[in-house]
C-alpha cells in the first residue's frame, strides 16, 4: 500500500493543475448535457495523464470515462466528477450559467486526485475509474428533458464492475451521508377552454387557483413547484392548457406517491406523467471506513453520524447498484450555495483551498479502496 505522506505529497504536487482547471471551468459556465467545453477540457488533461479516455459514454455527448490501470492487482474504484453550473435565474427571468454549486472545486480537486494517483502508478493497484458526469442540476434544461448524468451512467451500466463509487462534493461538515431523499418529477396537464365572459371559470382557471391553494398547505420542501404554463388562444371558446411541472420529494420511494396525493387531488382530470426516480443515497461500511480513514489521514476531522441530507441527489441511484460514499469536504459557516455570493466563494481562494481538500481525502481514500481484498 503506497504511504500516506507520498499521496499528500503527489496531491501538492498538482496545486497548480486543481487551480488552473477550477478557473478553467469558472470561465466556461455550461448548463447539462452542453458542458462540450469543460468536459474535453478535463478529459485532454487526464488524457495527457496516462489515463484512457472514453468519450461520449452512456449515450451522453459531453460524459466520459478516464480509466487509470495500476501496476498492481487490485480493485476498481469509480471517481464522479461534475463540471456544470448552476441555471440561475435572473430578475427579468432569464437563466445564466453560474458556477455556485461547487463544481469548479470538484472539478479540479478530482483532476488533481487522478493525475496525482497518475504519479504513484507504479506502486498503485487495481484500476482508477473517473466518470465525467454532466448534468448534476435538476433545474437546468438539459437535465429536465434528459435526465441527470449519474443516474443515466448507471442506468446504462458504466458503473457494472466497479467494486467501490466516491463522489465529493463542499459541505458544510467532513462527513460520509448515510442518506438524502427521494425525488420524482411530475407533471399535470389540464386541457380545456377560454370564457371571456365575466363569471364563467372554465376547468383550467379553476385548477390554477386550486393549484394555489393547495401550495400554501404541503410543505415547500416536500413538493416544489418547478413550472407553472398557462398557454392558450385569447378567443371565446378557444383551447386552453395548464402545464404545471413539480419535484417531489419524500424519505423513501414509497413516500413520493403520499406526498404527491394534495396535488393529485386538487388536479383532479389532470393528464399526469411521471418522470425517472432520484434513489436515495445507500451508504457502505466498508467504503465509509476507506474515507474516514483518509480524512484521519489528510488531518481532518470527522463526522461519523451527520443529519441526513435535506435534498435528493442522482448519485443515490449510482450508490443503489455499487458499494459507494457521498463525501462532505467541509468549511467553517458552510457555503452559499446557488447565490452569486456563493459563486465569489467558489472562484476564490476558499474554493481553491476545497479543491485540494478533495483532492487529498479522494486520493487517500481510492488508493486505499483499490487495494486487492
Amino acid at each position: 500500500m503506497i504511504a500516506d505522506s507520498d499521496i499528500i505529497s503527489a496531491v501538492n504536487a498538482q496545486t497548480g493543475a486543481a487551480g488552473e482547471v477550477l478557473r478553467f471551468v469558472h470561465a466556461h459556465p455550461e448548463l447539462g448535457h452542453e458542458e462540450h467545453v469543460s468536459s474535453a477540457h478535463i478529459a485532454e488533461r487526464l488524457a495527457r495523464g496516462g489515463f484512457q479516455v472514453e468519450r461520449g459514454v452512456g449515450g451522453m455527448a459531453t460524459a466520459f470515462r478516464a480509466t487509470l490501470t495500476g501496476a498492481r492487482p487490485g480493485r476498481s474504484v469509480g471517481i464522479v466528477v461534475l463540471y456544470d453550473a448552476v441555471p440561475a435565474v435572473r430578475a427579468n427571468g432569464s437563466i445564466e450559467a453560474v458556477h455556485s454549486c461547487g463544481h469548479g472545486p470538484i472539478s479540479g480537486g478530482t483532476t488533481a486526485a487522478a493525475l496525482a494517483l497518475a504519479g504513484l502508478r507504479d506502486r498503485l493497484a487495481g484500476k482508477i475509474v473517473l466518470f465525467g458526469c454532466p448534468a448534476d442540476e435538476i433545474h437546468a434544461p438539459g437535465t429536465v428533458a434528459r435526465g441527470g448524468g449519474k443516474a443515466l451512467s448507471a442506468a446504462a451500466g458504466l458503473w457494472d464492475g466497479i467494486d467501490a463509487a466516491l463522489y465529493a462534493h463542499p459541505e458544510f461538515i467532513n462527513t460520509v451521508s448515510k442518506s438524502s431523499l427521494w425525488m420524482r418529477r411530475d407533471q399535470a396537464t389540464v386541457s380545456g377552454l377560454r370564457s371571456l365572459r365575466k363569471g364563467v371559470v372554465t376547468e383550467p382557471m379553476a385548477a390554477l387557483r386550486r393549484l394555489t391553494a393547495v401550495l400554501d398547505q404541503v410543505e415547500p420542501d416536500r413538493v416544489i413547484a418547478e413550472d407553472v404554463h398557462f398557454h392558450g388562444d385569447i378567443e371565446e371558446g378557444a383551447g386552453l392548457v395548464l402545464t404545471a411541472t413539480f419535484l417531489i420529494f419524500a424519505d423513501d420511494e414509497a413516500g413520493l406517491a403520499k406526498a404527491a396525493q394534495p396535488l393529485r387531488h386538487a388536479l383532479t382530470g389532470a393528464r399526469w406523467s411521471e418522470g425517472r426516480v432520484v434513489c436515495g443515497v445507500r451508504p457502505d461500511d466498508r467504503v465509509t471506513a476507506a474515507v474516514a480513514q483518509a480524512f484521519a489521514a489528510a488531518g481532518r476531522d470527522f463526522v461519523k453520524d451527520p443529519p441526513p441530507l435535506p435534498f435528493a441527489t442522482d448519485f443515490g441511484n449510482i450508490s443503489q447498484r455499487v458499494p459507494a460514499a457521498l463525501i462532505g469536504i467541509g468549511r467553517p459557516g458552510g457555503w452559499a450555495f446557488h447565490t452569486d455570493e456563493g459563486a465569489r466563494q467558489f472562484a476564490g481562494p476558499d474554493g481553491e483551498e476545497e479543491a485540494l481538500g478533495i483532492a487529498r481525502v479522494l486520493a487517500l481514500a481510492a488508493a486505499r479502496l483499490s487495494e486487492p481484498k
